[in-house]
């Protein structure tokens, strides 16, 4: 059984609220305890979400950086993700598009992305290609 807890209630409607973006644990609890009191339960709060399947997990291998971002009920491993590595912004790619990304590049190259892929470049308002 899940509580609403006063502090479950404030992370669930800053991920909601800031559903574009990724967020490192640091960032969600400067955000939302200035003080810094609270930050283990904002840790296994968002651990929680991670587990319930509407809050994803991103891992930079290079950096071993890791981000948080809202999904929702509808869950990220269907289609591929663009991250602009200028703002952050993630944005969610269509199915439809996205399996064609991946059978094209399956068929002409030999290479299997992973499940919910993440590809880095800029989005167009940093300066990307419109």
């Amino acid at each position: 059984m899940t509580y609403n807890t006063p502090m479950r209630t404030l992370v669930m409607s800053f991920f909601e609220k800031n559903a574009e973006h990724a967020y490192s644990l640091e960032e969600i609890c400067q955000a939302l305890i200035p003080d810094g009191h609270g930050k283990s339960t904002v840790y296994r709060l968002v651990s929680r979400l991670v587990n319930v399947g509407c809050v994803k997990r991103i891992a930079d291998e290079r950096s071993r950086h890791v981000t948080y971002q809202f999904v929702g009920d509808h869950g990220c491993s269907e289609h591929l993700h663009l991250k602009c590595k200028d703002c952050g912004k993630l944005i969610h790619l269509d199915s439809e598009l996205s399996h064609v990304l991946e059978d094209t590049l399956k068929k002409t190259r030999g290479f299997e992305l992973d499940e919910g892929a993440l590809l880095v470049g800029r989005c167009k308002d940093c300066g990307g290609a419109v």
